[in-house]
């Protein structure tokens, strides 16, 4: 089991900046190494617990500060869904390129990961589309991302892109399909089992009304 000791603050704040100046080469996933399809959150640290929107940079900080982790994991999906998600927090600050590279790494290890990866980075693509100015590619990314959850039963993850489908706030939808979409989300919402997916809704009601 690999134990990592703790980075301290003047060695992290070395580590991202070297990561900012010089990107890490994209690699392929390595065919030799036997890589186990798990549950990502099961295995590592909870990422999403820690994203905080209004806080991107600081979001920005402690993804990079699991990164390295993640990289010698072999655990291709925890390593795609992070740099999708540094991606998004570049997205937020309008840093398009850094967000466009980060997106690339984490499409680079898809084929290796398990179905979620790919969604979650889809839904983050698509966000790049929007701000962008690209709402017919994000409203069709989003489509695939919701697919992809819906038929792997990733409930939180579908109950999410639906409301994104709803509120127009990725793709331009009308009136009519937004509504049924937030009808999904509703419907999706009050009915899963998934524990995670009914602790999200409970925590973000405020996405419903």
């Amino acid at each position: 089991m690999l134990i990592l000791r703790p980075m301290g603050l003047l060695s992290l704040s070395l580590f991202i900046t070297l990561l900012l100046l010089s990107p890490l080469p994209l690699q392929a996933a390595q065919e030799d190494i036997p890589y186990c399809h798990r549950y990502a959150d099961f295995n590592f640290p909870d990422y999403m617990a820690v994203w905080n929107e209004e806080e991107p940079e600081l979001t920005a900080f402690t993804y990079f500060s699991m990164l390295n982790m993640a990289a010698s994991s072999v655990d291709k999906t925890f390593l795609s869904e992070l740099l999708s998600q540094i991606g998004r927090t570049f997205l937020i600050r309008e840093d398009f390129e850094q967000a466009k590279y980060y997106l690339a790494q984490a499409e680079g290890y898809l084929d290796d990961a398990e179905p979620r990866a790919r969604a979650y980075f889809l839904r983050e693509k698509a966000r790049y589309y929007a701000y962008t100015e690209q709402q017919d590619q994000a409203k069709e990314l989003l489509l695939k991302s919701w697919e992809i959850s819906k038929q792997e039963h990733y409930d939180q993850l579908a109950i999410e892109t639906a409301l994104d489908l709803s509120e127009n706030s990725i793709a331009i939808i009308n009136q009519e399909d937004r509504g049924r979409w937030r009808q999904i989300a509703e419907k999706l919402a009050a009915s899963t089992k998934d524990e995670r997916a009914k602790i999200w809704v409970l925590q973000n009601q405020s996405r419903f009304i």
